[in-house]
This record gives structure tokens, sequence and C-alpha cells, in this order.
């Protein structure tokens, strides 16, 4: 079996990627739902489009953590994972404020 490239991550390290993980498909995927269903109900199309977007950034978050989780990107990335998921739940926050405000 091939070991990680930059040792292994602990379990702390493990339970954070997986719950941050979660809560960010969580809040995508609640974003994807107001957008559509606000896209649908003002007929406003762009709103769809919002919801996908966040939606696939979330995807590249999840796709990152795994591959950070594998080994297969240095350490440092962790910060960059971490900041981009921060991003992620404001965006979604935002676009759900906007849907419904």
């Amino acid at each position: 079996m091939d070991e990680p490239l930059f040792g292994g991550i602990s379990r702390r390290e493990m339970v954070v990627e997986r719950f941050a993980n979660a809560f960010i498909i969580t809040i995508a995927s609640a974003t994807l739902l107001a957008a559509l269903v606000q896209g649908v109900r003002s007929g406003q199309f762009l709103h769809a489009l919002l919801g996908v977007c966040a939606t696939l950034f979330a995807a590249i978050e999840v796709r990152l953590v795994n591959w950070y989780r594998r080994g297969d990107l240095e350490p440092s990335f962790k910060y960059i994972i971490f900041a981009l998921g921060f991003s992620i739940a404001l965006l979604c926050i935002v676009a759900n404020l906007y849907f419904f405000l």
C-alpha cells in the first residue's frame, strides 16, 4: 500500500475536515435548493446560476480535502482549504440573505 507523500494526518484533523466537509456540503445544498425555488418563483434564473456556482465551489472544496486527506497535497494547503471553506460558507450565507430579504 502506498504511504502518504507528506505523512499521515492526525485523528483530530480528520474529524475537523469531515465536519467542515459536511457543513460546506449542507450549506451549499441548501443554497442550491433556495436558489432554485427563488429562481422559479421570481422568474429570475440568475438565482439558480448562483446556487449552481456555490455548489460547484463546494465540490472543488470536497475534492481538495480528499486529496489532502490522502496525502497528495503539502501540509501548507490546509490553510488554503480552510480559507476556501470559509469563503464558500460566507458566499452561501450572503446568497441566502439575498434570496430571502
